[in-house]
């Protein structure tokens, strides 16, 4: 069984510069893919896309069209 050596904070290797761009950006790309996400949601919640296309039209049993304003 191989015993990992367990390293004081001062035998720890910083993070080289490339390191700390990669992380930074994959914390970006997360957060502005949950801003998207909530962001579609409440759109989702907010809008009644079927009332939107509606543009006050009702549908009668004949087939035919009459808008709520005549």
């Amino acid at each position: 069984m191989t015993r990992r050596r367990q390293l004081t904070p001062a035998q720890r290797r910083r993070m080289t510069r490339a390191e700390k761009v990669g992380v930074a950006s994959a914390a970006t790309l997360i957060g502005v893919a949950a801003i998207g996400i909530v962001a579609g949601l409440l759109l989702d919640r907010l809008l009644d896309f079927d009332d939107a296309l509606d543009a006050g039209g009702a549908w009668d049993l004949d087939g035919s069209t009459h808008t709520r304003w005549q």
